[in-house]
């Protein structure tokens, strides 16, 4: 298997985050070797790859590359995955398997198709064994394995985590088009913010940004709710080590002063997801939490106003958009005094409409939405 051989992986993030994540590799000790398109090469040892699992908040999927080979033929794909791996000596039968699959620019062009050919090498393997296949499940499964073919060069993976990392297990409730979590967290920390002030959120939603905020701030895992029990079929598995990775991560978490993160929002139905989101956390009862339209909101100074608004393209209310730009920019004038802003514009176009002078932007990539981060200085 290839990464017993070479420590080298491969980690998957969201557009427009690869700089970030990479950043953050080398912060938790991994040596990177390459930025692509949404994913950065590196090599580490097992407990740096254990820390990266435990705690990355910018990171989506760990993949460790088992096997990779020319492959320019479904019957080639077949042939290799069935012959050249051991795939009995990974799981049992009596667990479950999924299978992700990228295809581009080779003879094989249906990732689905390619998907299901790896499959059936996979069961076949174990029927020739033990006249006896496992299970196929495309969620929940016991453990995943990635399949990229890119140029007629195929790689298969573990995915280390068995599941995507944004999955941080504190989101109970959601509103309307929440926000993914690694990007919330590259926001936040984008923003600089680090308890020097109130970190605020006037239009919350079911608070990922508070929870992200809240999580940075306190020291607190990404992993801290994950169960990440797919880590246990990687052949070098050290469950001591993986013990002590995690006690060691855990052993950081400080607590969270009274008033430092607080948000509102308008529904009083949103805040009452965002507060059962953020009571999952440790120290997560003490984000203060309100029910009100910002416009409605105290005048208080001093503040990292943090916050993304409604796009109107996601939900369906282009019309109402460049008012609410508009009013928010007005709210930030007038009501928040010596602070700083970062808005996540749901375009370029909006960023105007808040009618205050952007010190910078940055293009951050919210599924397929391309938005811009705005930093606005408020004297």
């Amino acid at each position: 298997m290839e990464y017993l051989k070479n420590h080298k992986y491969f980690a998957q993030v969201a557009g427009s985050l690869e700089k970030h994540a990479a950043a953050e590799l080398t912060e938790l000790g991994a040596e990177v070797i390459q930025e692509v398109p949404r994913g950065v090469r590196f090599s580490c040892d097992r407990q740096t790859l254990y820390r990266i699992v435990y705690t990355s908040r910018l990171i989506q999927r760990v993949l460790a590359p088992l096997i990779s080979f020319q492959c320019h033929s479904e019957k080639y794909l077949y042939n290799q995955a069935f012959a050249n791996l051991d795939w009995t000596a990974l799981f049992g039968v009596d667990d479950t398997f999924a299978i992700i699959t990228n295809v581009s620019n080779s003879n094989i062009t249906n990732s689905l198709y390619a998907g299901q050919i790896l499959k059936d090498a996979i069961c076949d393997q174990f029927r020739e064994k033990y006249q006896a296949r496992p299970d196929f499940s495309a969620k929940q499964a016991d453990i995943a394995f990635s399949l990229y073919i890119n140029d007629n060069w195929a790689t298969v993976s573990l995915d280390v985590a068995g599941h995507s990392l944004h999955k941080r297990g504190y989101r109970k409730g959601m509103s309307l088009a929440p926000l993914q979590e690694t990007l919330a967290a590259a926001v936040v920390k984008l923003s600089g913010w680090d308890g020097g002030n109130t970190f605020f959120d006037p239009m919350c939603g079911s608070g990922t940004l508070l929870a992200e905020a809240l999580m940075l701030y306190c020291r607190i895992p990404a992993g801290y709710l994950r169960k990440d029990s797919a880590l246990a079929f990687m052949p070098d598995f050290d469950e001591k080590l993986w013990d002590k990775v995690r006690k060691t991560a855990d052993a950081e978490i400080r607590p969270l002063p009274v008033g430092l993160i607080a948000g509102s929002d308008i529904s009083s139905g949103t805040v009452a997801n965002a507060r059962t989101n953020l009571q999952s956390l440790p120290y997560g009862d003490k984000i203060e939490l309100g029910v009100s339209r910002f416009q409605d909101l105290p005048k208080e100074p001093d503040r990292t106003i943090v916050t993304n608004p409604p796009y109107g393209v996601r939900l369906g209310d282009k019309d109402g958009t460049g008012k609410l730009y508009n009013d928010l920019g007005d709210f930030l004038k007038q009501k928040c005094p010596a602070s700083t802003a970062y808005i996540l514009c749901g375009s370029e176009e909006l960023v105007p409409m808040l009618r205050l002078r952007a010190s910078w932007k940055k293009t951050l990539k919210n599924g397929d939405i391309e938005t811009k981060l705005a930093k606005i200085v408020i004297r």
